[in-house]
């Protein structure tokens, strides 16, 4: 089995400056993925080992680096820009649609603080914690790369040890279930935008490896290292540090090294245009269509049945409206990209 591959100098050559359709494919799929971790999927769904929400920061950080720390300082802040009326507009829209119960700062600060640094106010707008851990995530590895000059990035990657003591190894470690603080900006978004950033400044030499036979042997060696960590967790649970971190690395990797897979499809489309607020919106979907559930036997059995299906379609209607009143009205806020030209100087 080949590790190194002779064909990596035509996938540097397709990475030129603009969009990349493979990442488009995947962030296609990631939307997807999300939807169906929220959403009931009895008919059959395929799901991709090491697909998951946090490749969305490996894509922004990949987008951010530039060897001219100037401008990645710039593109940081553009990013920054984009995502504080994002977070705003879609707290407000959740907030509406189902109004938390935050009450007075003074007797209810667990909640403020959840919300602040989570982006978390209840259930379905708990996806949002993706946008919070993004915006403090930025600021953050902002002032990283001030104070070490854009070096040592790989020290970032060890944060990800934070996220595995609050979450997969936690009731391994402590008996106890996971902490809401997995989901903060200093367990995922900082280690996994300098995985992105580190990726481009040194994609030359990681698209020299054949990333297909990685992912494969990662995969086999994550079943292994599960069974391993529940056969000493009693079999309660099966955590794994290849899937945090090795098999999430090899995934992108594997989409990067071909660039041109899936140029041209609907898939691409997706990713490109309507991704983001198939994420944004799954959940008011997901909240709309459980309050009809209660007064529709046959609408129960059908959404317990095929209810990603059904999510996915519908947010996807929903996406493609927003998109087009934006166009329409020549503003953009909810159509935040992570091409490269967007943080053109």
């Amino acid at each position: 089995m080949k590790i190194l591959s002779s064909s990596h100098k035509s996938s540097v050559r397709t990475s030129a400056v603009g969009s990349i359709p493979s990442l488009y494919v995947m962030k296609a799929l990631l939307a997807i993925s999300v939807v169906a971790l929220h959403s009931p999927h009895s008919l059959p769904w395929i799901g991709l080992p090491g697909l998951m929400v946090e490749l969305f920061f490996v894509v922004t950080g990949y987008f951010l680096y530039h060897p001219d720390l100037g401008k990645v300082q710039d593109r940081i802040w553009k990013s920054v820009k984009k995502v504080i009326p994002l977070i705003l507009i879609l707290q407000l829209f959740y907030a509406i649609l189902i109004p938390p119960a935050i009450g007075n700062p003074l007797t209810t600060y667990w909640m403020w603080i959840r919300l602040l640094f989570i982006g978390l106010t209840s259930f379905y707008s708990g996806h949002l914690w993706y946008l919070t851990a993004l915006l403090l995530g930025l600021v953050c590895f902002s002032i990283y790369l001030k104070c070490f000059r854009g070096r040592r990035i790989p020290l970032l990657f060890s944060l990800i040890l934070v996220w595995a003591v609050l979450d997969p190894f936690r009731h391994l470690l402590f008996g106890q279930e996971q902490s809401i603080f997995a989901f903060s900006f200093v367990a995922r978004a900082i280690p996994f935008l300098a995985v992105g950033y580190y990726i481009h400044a040194n994609e030359q030499i990681l698209l020299r490896y054949r990333w297909e036979n990685i992912y494969f042997i990662l995969l086999i060696l994550m079943g292994i290292e599960m069974l391993l960590w529940g056969y000493l967790d009693n079999w309660d649970s099966f955590p794994s540090l290849i899937n945090l971190l090795p098999l999430r690395f090899s995934l992108f990797m594997l989409f990067l090294s071909h660039k041109n897979f899936g140029q041209g499809t609907w898939l691409e489309v997706i990713g490109e245009k309507y991704s983001g607020n198939i994420y944004y919106f799954h959940m008011a979907v997901i909240f709309g269509w459980t309050q009809l559930n209660s007064h529709s036997p046959l609408l129960s059995k059908i959404y317990d049945y095929g209810g990603a299906l059904i999510v996915t379609v519908i947010s996807l209607g929903i996406a493609w409206v927003v998109v087009k009143v934006q166009d329409k009205l020549g503003y953009r806020i909810l159509k935040y990209k992570y091409q490269e030209s967007c943080f053109s100087t």
